[in-house]
């Protein structure tokens, strides 16, 4: 059953069941009425006299009118002379005569509490008695707390109905222009449109689901508009070292480099340019099984001193031969271990630091420092380089994007996203902050082991 066949027999239902409930309290409290007894417990108090009274006038049996006597109901019993023979109001005492003033002056002083009933009766034995029955009446209070209550409920529910009925046409029409419009930008993004913008009302639980889907909405039209550029620049830094690979093969064929020597440096050439080539394919593949996690990361247990302490002596040689200053100090105990996969933080760490190297001009300085803050190593990588421009800031970590500084180097620009999903994957932190002319500095936050922390 559709959303919204179950959102209309809902709505139905609100609205119908408490006219229904209404009309049929109301039948009830008519049909009621006609068959209402005259007085309160009359019924229970006719068959009891039904079986008593006789009893009484017929044996003389005046306990009787004591054996389950109704609540609220008297009796008095006159013989043919007006004389009481039985009665259960003490102001009317047997042998009491109704001749006098005392019986109608006795129902006089309460004939506006009680109902006094007058029946006769013919024993077999041919003496004949008037019976007078008390009942009391039902209280003026009573009476207007039954009107009121089926007034309020009636009220109420006609309230009820209009209001319900009010509301349930503006849910109704707000949640069907909400599904049409989700169901029209459905279509259109499976159609390959996502050039629109999909409008969000209120704060509701379909407004939260709209923007949800407009979020994801743009998250797509940014992946396809990252493929493109991907597309893009792949093609164009392939086409490069392709283009000047086949001028110089081209050029011996057609022997333009008939001597050995320029033929060695042509060949040579090529070989370089396809040094660069295999470089970055490999650099696309690694991207891609990186974001695609087709491969497997194994944590394990790392003493950080001494795997940070080899890889700054091994940066720092390498500083040293492209004649750049590195320094490092790594101030951490000897037992402070991390978890992690060593050979892909290795590889995070080649990349920034490489990245340092080539920004930074020669006689520059580089440094590597680690130190313990609280549960967390902090390991920056400092250069006293160009520097990164504000506006790149933001985007350096972004696939295939390229900064201001780095448009001329070869690679696709995936190093530095390369490098923040190894620190992700770990749930690590990397953060950068520089400045133009002055230099750069990468902050990585990890996690000492649990033991350590304990």
């Amino acid at each position: 059953m559709k959303l919204r066949t179950q959102f209309v027999i809902l709505v139905g239902g609100i609205t119908a069941v408490p006219f229904l409930v209404t009309a049929l309290t109301l039948v009830a409290q008519i049909s009621l009425a006609r068959l209402r007894e005259p007085l309160p417990n009359y019924e229970e108090m006719r068959v009891w006299m039904a079986r008593h009274i006789p009893r009484v006038i017929r044996n003389r049996d005046t306990d009787a009118l004591l054996d389950d006597r109704p609540a609220g109901l008297d009796v008095v019993i006159l013989d043919q002379n007006e004389v009481v023979t039985a009665s259960t109001i003490p102001d009317l005492a047997r042998g009491t005569s109704a001749a006098g003033a005392a019986l109608w002056a006795y129902i006089s002083a309460n004939a506006d509490r009680y109902h006094f009933q007058i029946d006769s009766t013919e024993p077999r034995d041919g003496g004949a008695s008037l019976v007078i029955i008390k009942l009391p009446r039902m209280r003026p209070d009573l009476a207007r707390f039954r009107t009121l209550t089926i007034e309020v409920v009636t009220y109420s529910a006609i309230a009820l109905v209009v209001f319900s009925s009010l509301m349930s046409f503006f849910i109704l029409r707000s949640l069907n222009s909400s599904i049409r419009s989700l169901e029209g930008a459905t279509r259109r993004i499976a159609g390959g449109d996502l050039d629109f913008d999909l409008a969000v009302k209120g704060n509701d639980s379909i407004a939260s689901l709209t923007r949800s889907f407009e979020s994801m909405r743009q998250a797509l039209k940014e992946e396809y508009a990252r493929r493109a550029r991907f597309i893009m620049g792949v093609s164009h830094d392939l086409r490069t070292p392709l283009t000047l690979i086949q001028g110089y093969v081209e050029a011996i064929s057609d022997g333009l480099a008939s001597e050995p020597d320029a033929q060695r440096k042509y060949l040579s050439i090529i070989l370089d340019k396809t040094r660069n080539l295999e470089g970055m394919v490999g650099e696309l593949i690694e991207f891609v099984r990186m974001e695609t996690g087709e491969w497997r990361m194994t944590h394990q247990e790392v003493r950080a001193r001494a795997l940070l302490t080899d890889l700054a002596r091994r940066f720092a040689e390498d500083a040293l031969i492209l004649k750049r200053d590195f320094g490092w100090s790594v101030d951490l105990s000897e037992e402070a271990t991390v978890r992690m996969d060593a050979g892909l933080f290795t590889r995070a760490l080649e990349n920034l630091v490489g990245n340092a190297i080539r920004y930074t001009a020669p006689d520059g300085r580089i440094g590597l420092e680690a130190r313990a803050v609280g549960g967390e190593i902090q390991l920056s990588i400092r250069d006293t380089g160009i520097g990164i421009p504000e506006e790149d800031l933001t985007r350096i970590f972004d696939p295939f994007y390229r900064g201001t500084n780095s448009r001329r180097e070869q690679g696709f620009g995936l190093g530095l996203t390369t490098v923040k999903s190894i620190i992700e994957s770990h749930g690590w932190s990397i953060s950068v902050s520089s400045r133009v002319g002055e230099g750069t500095v990468f902050t990585i936050r990890m996690p000492l082991s649990e033991r350590m922390t304990a």
